[in-house]
Order: C-alpha cells, then structure tokens, then sequence
C-alpha cells in the first residue's frame, strides 16, 4: 500500500510545480540543451543528498532541479511548458 502524504508534503510538491524551471536552474529561456544539461549538472552536485546529508532544505533543492531539469530537458514537456506554463500540466510530469 502506497504512503500517504501530509497536507504540508502535498503543499510542498504544489508549491515545487509552481516555480519557473528555468529560473530554478539559472538558465535563460532560449538555453540550449547543452546550456540546460550543465546547468543541471552544476546544481545537482551542489544540492546532492550525499553531499548535504544534514540539510533538508538541500536535499528539497535537489528534488526542484531535478523536476526541472526534467521538464527542460524533454523538447515535449518543455514546449508545453514555454505555451502554457503550468497551467495545462501534464499528469506525467
């Protein structure tokens, strides 16, 4: 049976959609992929649990770059994202 997750952790995930992908990862919108990938890379190894083992709010930057990295990174999503936003938001993401 699959864990529930509190109000505040459901919050929290909703408050993660909300941010600019591009701004979490300091990238411009018309970054290449290339461009997005090291960005990805830079900030993962900043924020990586491993390396931050003793901060929370490191390992939740972690799992921001990481959604947006992969929203960025898939031309699909990422169109998506550069029409609409969030706002037609795909279940998969």
């Amino acid at each position: 049976m699959p864990a529930r997750r509190s109000k505040s952790e459901k919050q929290d995930a909703a408050q993660q959609l909300r941010r600019d992908p591009y701004e979490v990862l300091g990238v411009s919108r018309n970054s290449t992929d290339q461009e997005i990938k090291s960005a990805y890379r830079k900030m993962a190894l900043k924020y990586h649990p491993d390396k931050n083992a003793n901060d929370p709010k490191a390992a939740d930057m972690f799992k921001e770059v990481t959604f947006s990295y992969n929203i960025l990174s898939d031309p699909d999503k990422r169109r998506q994202y550069d029409t609409a936003g969030f706002e037609v938001r795909s279940t998969s993401w």
